[in-house]
């Protein structure tokens, strides 16, 4: 089996329910209490725009992705990374159980380094062929997780 294949196949079994919360700075500031979220590869901050981002990106799509963000930061199922240029990022991959038949709904959070720091700058929703795309682009991949039970499910 593939790296890409392994990963796909966890991206399926490794699937969890996703932690839904309102749209608001108060929970926002629940979720982030000290904007940091301590991840497999170290401690990220949340960029100082995500909240107005979540907001506005996609026609206020991304409001739904407060909890989700937080899963994908602390518990991914993959940590791929890009290089673009001279910019390098860290993108976070979690997959999400939907109940419908297909199975999951894939986030990716995107982390850079920022004087030192490394720092959540966007997170969204992909589709499969999209996340695929990045899997087999990626300039290597920074962590892969066990097939041991989510730290976030939910909470």
């Amino acid at each position: 089996m593939t790296n890409v294949e392994n990963i796909l196949e966890k991206l399926v079994s490794l699937a969890v329910p996703m932690d839904e919360r309102e749209f608001s700075n108060e929970e926002y500031n629940r979720v982030f209490p000290r904007g940091t979220v301590v991840t497999p590869i170290g401690e990220v901050k949340i960029g100082q725009n995500q909240f107005s981002k979540m907001a506005d990106k996609d026609g206020g799509n991304r409001r739904g992705l407060i909890g989700a963000m937080r899963q994908t930061l602390a518990d991914p199922v993959v940590i791929i990374r890009e290089r673009e240029e001279a910019r390098i990022a860290d993108v976070f991959i979690k997959s999400f159980t939907t109940g419908e038949e297909k199975g999951e709904s894939l986030i990716v959070s995107v982390v850079v380094d920022i004087k030192g720091a490394r720092v959540a700058i966007s997170t969204y929703k992909r589709k499969r062929r999209e996340v695929i795309g990045k899997i087999k682009k990626a300039d290597g991949i920074v962590y892969i997780k066990d097939n041991g039970g989510s730290l976030t499910n939910g909470g």
